[in-house]
C-alpha cells in the first residue's frame, strides 16, 4: 500500500513488523479506513 490507512479484523494479520513498515497489507483481513492506493506490479490489464 502506498497511501491510505487500513485496520484489521484480527489482532495480528500475519505480517512481520518489517513488512508492515514497508507498507504490505493483507487485503483478505483488512478494512480500508480511508481511500487506499496499492501497488500491484504483476497485475495485468484485462
Amino acid at each position: 500500500m502506498t497511501a491510505g490507512r487500513v485496520r484489521y479484523t484480527i489482532e495480528w494479520p500475519g505480517l512481520s513488523r518489517e513488512e508492515k513498515a514497508e507498507g504490505y497489507i493483507l487485503p483478505c483481513v483488512a478494512i480500508a479506513e480511508t481511500d487506499v492506493v496499492i501497488e500491484a506490479p504483476d497485475a495485468v490489464e484485462i
